[in-house]
């Protein structure tokens, strides 16, 4: 009976909705607010600045031996800052389809052609494209923090702010993309450096809600990491994370207690694979006993996980699907799965031409090895989506929430960086349902635009958002017990993750504890020399908090502004710290972590999901 009248509902939502339209039309659209968070008033569609997209396309990029001849100059004092800002070895590039793949296809005059792959699925690349929602406001007052020459971020709130506390790591990975334990110094910020940092931070419109991802090196490591995460948050930072690769959290429940009290949040827990196998590049000897300790002690904090995933082609793709079941299998400790396509920077930065054909991995493919490799029916171009959609939820959220002191969590990155695909997932059978399967997602994010751009006040706009959602679901479709009611209480737990605010944000962003959960499997796609994008950079949504300002990820990473930085604030030698301060053990070549207590290792059962055995 209840799903014979959700049916019902949902059928006279799309008539409603159908006889609104031609009122909705003639009445003239209404004024958008004017936060005090925002440079102006919030923006249509129409207003929005475009992403630069299509296929064939021209853009710039680097000159991989140029821009590396460009850092080296600055390192040996040949050149100063200003000029690498201006100039850290730019060349045109072009982006085109050939032989079934979209490329990027780039020549110097002094060091000959570069050729690399953006994508082996052509009609996944434009449809990502052709979902793209336009760019966030222009930043205002930021001349101190985006100051850096073509590769200045010059729009968009960004999602997550990096803040870098240390280049030590007690690890020796490869892949590295800082090419940590292998530099002749160490570069660690102090306190006060933190404090400008979030200063810095503050200091410009639009004034946002944002995540900090305080990361490395291992940032655990630092010894202001629990003061740092204190005063983050008594700033009004609430979405604290760190990037971590577990070994504190797996051996000492102390520790994950001691940073749940300063103020963290969630952790991104480096994890290749749910096996051995799998993680044996990273060098650590009983590498699945320190995962499943670091969860089983950040879980007993009251704090949740998203597996961080580095994919290497013909190294850990043909893994993936079990990292999904794996995180499914454990959704009371998992929060998602985050995968990240190789970078070659850092260690592998001179990688030769052969090895970087062989290693690549288009964003693109993920989605297709995640439907190779899962049990379910998860389908490519249904069920994947830029991650910029979830600019259009933060766009509500701020139409809905004028006097807001700050501009919800708004992600404008650009659709070939990065990608997310929505599971829903039922936590007493762990069955997982893409929820495009029931849920026109891509319609309903037009009628978000439409709605929105109409301003016609918050009442109006909460109806009219509430009657989209009810012609759009599918209840046929729909997971037995999950009807449009149960939809509606999700999509408020997520509007509230994206702009909720206030001291118990935490608290209440993990507060939902229904039968069934959302889980969204994303990817982020980081640029290197190789690939490297200039237009794409301008509204990064990972700027890195620097002495130098904010710089995106990318740019930070693979255009040389990580030496530049360090270079001009390093700590000290590499030699003076071992010589003050001891050497930091590292484990690598099989070292095994000593854990205060086994983990529950041997009660970890083999469940098999469909075709595959996992841990559980």
């Amino acid at each position: 009976m209840a799903i014979s009248k959700a049916d019902s509902v949902c059928r006279a939502a799309k008539v409603i909705w159908k006889l609104l339209q031609p009122i909705n039309k003639v009445l003239p659209q209404g004024k958008l607010p004017s936060p005090r968070w925002a440079p102006g008033t919030l923006l249509k569609r129409k207003q929005r600045g475009q992403i630069e997209t299509g296929v064939p396309r021209r853009t710039l990029s680097l000159c991989p031996d140029c821009n590396r001849e460009a850092v080296e100059a600055l390192l040996r004092g040949e050149r100063d800052v200003a000029a690498f800002r201006d100039n850290p070895g730019i060349v045109e590039a072009e982006i085109l389809e050939e032989g079934k793949r979209i490329l990027m296809r780039k020549s110097c005059q002094r060091h000959g052609p570069f050729e690399d792959t953006l994508s082996n699925h052509p009609d996944f690349f434009r449809r990502m494209e052709s979902l793209a929602f336009g760019r966030d406001f222009a930043c205002v007052g930021d001349g101190q923090v985006h100051n850096h020459g073509p590769n200045s971020i010059r729009s968009g709130r960004g999602s997550y702010l990096i803040v870098d506390l240390t280049n030590r790591c007690n690890m020796m990975c490869s892949p590295c993309f800082m090419d940590a334990n292998a530099l002749s110094y160490v570069h660690e910020l102090g306190f006060e450096q933190v404090k400008t940092l979030f200063d810095n931070a503050v200091s410009f419109r639009p004034q946002r809600e944002i995540n900090v991802l305080f990361s490395g090196g291992e940032p655990t490591l630092s010894p202001i990491f629990f003061a740092a995460l204190r005063h983050a948050k008594s700033m009004g930072f609430h979405r604290l994370h760190v990037a971590t690769n577990g070994l504190r959290f797996a051996e000492s429940a102390e520790f994950a207690a001691e940073a749940k009290a300063a103020g963290l949040h969630g952790v991104y827990l480096q994890c290749d694979g749910v096996s051995e196998e799998k993680n044996r590049h990273r060098g650590l000897g009983n590498y699945m006993d320190v995962k499943l300790k670091a969860l089983e002690n950040i879980a007993a904090s009251r704090m949740r996980t998203t597996l961080q995933v580095t994919v290497v082609n013909g190294l850990n793709n043909d893994g993936l699907g079990d990292v999904v079941r794996f995180a499914v299998r454990n959704l009371d400790k998992i929060h998602g799965v985050l995968f990240q396509p190789v970078m070659f920077t850092g260690r592998d930065e001179r990688i030769s031409p052969e090895e970087r054909y062989a290693r690549r991995y288009p964003l693109s493919q993920l989605a297709y090895d995640l439907e190779e490799q899962s049990a379910f029916d998860w389908q490519p171009l249904r069920d994947w989506f830029p991650v910029s959609t979830y600019g259009i939820f933060a766009h509500l959220c701020d139409v809905l929430n004028p006097q807001a002191e700050l501009g919800s969590l708004f992600v404008d990155s650009h659709p070939n960086q990065g990608i997310f695909s929505p599971l829903l997932i039922d936590t007493w059978s762990k069955e997982v349902v893409p929820i495009p399967v029931f849920f026109n997602l891509e319609q309903f994010t037009r009628d978000l635009l439409e709605i929105t751009d109409s301003a016609r006040g918050p009442a109006a706009t909460k109806a009219l958002v509430r009657l989209s959602l009810l012609r759009h679901f599918d209840s046929s479709k729909a997971p037995a017990g999950f009807g449009p009611g149960q939809f509606h209480g999700l999509l408020q737990d997520c509007f509230y993750r994206v702009a909720g605010s206030g001291d118990d944000w935490s608290e209440k962003a993990d507060a939902y504890d229904g039968r069934f959960r959302i889980m969204a499997s994303g990817a982020m796609w980081f640029q290197d020399a190789f690939n490297y994008d200039f237009a794409a950079l301008s509204s990064s949504s990972t700027p890195v908090a620097t002495e130098e300002g904010e710089i995106s990820f990318s740019a930070y990473n693979a255009s040389g502004w990580r030496k530049v930085v360090e270079h001009q604030s390093a700590t000290v030698t590499l030699a003076e710290w071992h010589r003050t301060r001891g050497r930091e053990g590292i484990y690598a070549k099989g070292k095994k972590v000593d854990l205060e207590q086994p983990s529950h290792r041997a009660k970890v059962e083999l469940v098999r999901i469909g075709s595959k055995t996992i841990l559980q």
